[in-house]
């Protein structure tokens, strides 16, 4: 995992720097004086090489320190720090509402193969993957926010402030940034659920007369959960980049609104952190994942 972080945080500084585009000019605008822009570049080190640059960069994080952002003159780390319990409050919130929709409709496609309900999923499922994140998030602002006023459109409130509130202001994100993705992960449960349901511990535990209710629980739903663990795990992946889109479209302060902040603005800092936060969550997410796998299939063993 150190040697990817290490890889990863060397491509970012490196692919910011080519990307076309001028921050000084972005900032300073066409009009700065030479003299300014030059004091501009001296004093962000822009005009030191690009290794000298990242070995600097690299330096400071090992210190915690992010860098100071171009536009508000800030130090990020505090920037990052705010914004990031708003990130996690609708990650976890989207992450919710697809296991709820996903798991269960996905299962019981699988155990029903063939049925009128597994036809009916099979429809809506390919439906609510073509279905882009914007559309779905524009549509529950406009009807469900403004035009029938049952939730509100937009707005954060710290749950730590006002646990109610911040609940209810957290719904319509959470609903579109996990809409998005259980129609994928149902479908995964539903593949997972047929394949567990051919084996032969399956048909013996039929022929030995056990309930329904114990080889649905017992012996379908228990091995059907490692196969799709590692799945979760990518999932989550998936909703950090949904993230960003559903923070902008809901006016949600989270750091996905302060990557776009920060690109439009040319502010390398800021996406560099953002990003680099973003990449080492989702590695260790993905260790996490593998290694609850590894503890709920004991075929699988870490070496």
């Amino acid at each position: 995992m150190i040697p990817l972080i290490f890889g990863l945080s060397a491509l970012l500084f490196v692919y910011m720097r080519v990307l076309p585009g001028d921050p000084v000019a972005g900032i300073l605008g066409p009009e700065a004086t030479p003299e300014l822009r030059a004091q501009f570049t001296t004093l962000f080190g822009l005009d030191k090489p690009i290794l000298e640059q990242y070995l600097i960069w690299l330096a400071d994080l090992t210190r915690g320190d992010f860098g100071i952002s171009y536009t508000s003159q800030q130090d990020i780390t505090p920037l990052l720090i705010d914004r990031i319990p708003a990130t996690l409050q609708l990650l976890l919130g989207g992450f919710f509402v697809s296991l709820a929709i996903g798991l269960p409709i996905g299962f019981l496609a699988g155990r029903r193969r063939g049925s009128l309900f597994d036809n009916i999923f099979s429809t809506l499922a390919l439906m609510g993957l073509s279905m882009p994140i914007f559309w779905i998030g524009t549509l529950f602002i406009m009807y469900i926010g403004v035009a029938w006023g049952i939730l509100p459109p937009e707005g954060y409130v710290p749950f730590s402030e006002n646990p109610k509130e911040s609940l209810r202001l957290t719904i319509l994100p959470s609903l579109t940034l996990g809409l998005v993705l259980a129609p994928y992960l149902a479908r995964l449960t539903r593949a997972a659920t047929i394949e567990v349901q051919q084996e032969p511990f399956m048909y013996q535990s039929q022929a030995k007369g056990l309930k329904n209710r114990t080889i649905t629980f017992r012996y379908s739903a228990r091995n059907v959960l490692p196969q799709i663990l590692v799945v979760l795990g990518m999932q989550l992946g998936g909703l950090l980049g949904g993230q960003v889109i559903v923070e902008q479209l809901f006016n949600w302060p989270g750091v996905g609104r302060l990557l776009i902040q920060g690109a439009l603005q040319r502010d390398y800092p800021v996406v560099q952190a953002v990003i680099l936060i973003v990449s080492i969550l989702f590695v260790l997410i993905n260790l996490s994942v593998e290694m609850l796998h590894a503890v709920l299939d004991r075929r699988i063993r870490l070496h």
